[in-house]
């Protein structure tokens, strides 16, 4: 008969469960009630419709404490939250001042471009009077051997 009862305890081995509870240890949605006892009038709190306050197999829990666990938990997650935001907007001013860096060589390689465009246009002008002066004295020479 004990082991029996043994393995009916370690079915549902008492978990404890941080903030408002959804289910109990044994699978049953919880439910919230009023409670309406001396010691704690109208006071609030989650239970497995097959436990009570004093059955440690079933879930119990006051709803105020859960409230806290939830606010406490909240807390942690915004307290990462802050820190995480303050590391990303380190990261956006570090991106910002990469790409204001980039914004400059750009415009520095644009002007080199530019730059190279003005003096291959140069160099294309020179190119076609160099062009011209060789037709020219080739002209010359045709002409001297011819006539000459």
């Amino acid at each position: 008969m004990s082991s029996v009862g043994s393995s009916v305890d370690s079915r549902y081995q008492h978990t404890k469960q941080r903030g408002i509870p959804k289910r109990c240890n044994c699978g049953k949605e919880v439910h919230l009630f009023t409670s309406t006892t001396v010691k704690n009038p109208g006071r609030l709190f989650h239970c497995c419709p097959m436990g009570s306050e004093m059955d440690k197999t079933h879930l119990f829990k006051w709803t105020d404490k859960s409230v806290v666990e939830e606010i406490e938990d909240f807390q942690d997650l915004f307290d990462v939250l802050l820190v995480d935001n303050s590391e990303f907007q380190k990261s956006v001013r570090a991106s910002e001042i990469m790409l204001k860096r980039h914004k400059s060589i750009l415009e520095e390689m644009e002007d080199a471009i530019a730059r190279c465009e003005e003096n291959s246009i140069e160099c294309i002008r020179e190119l076609r009077i160099i062009k011209a002066l060789f037709v020219c004295c080739f002209a010359m020479v045709f002409m001297y051997l011819t006539y000459a």
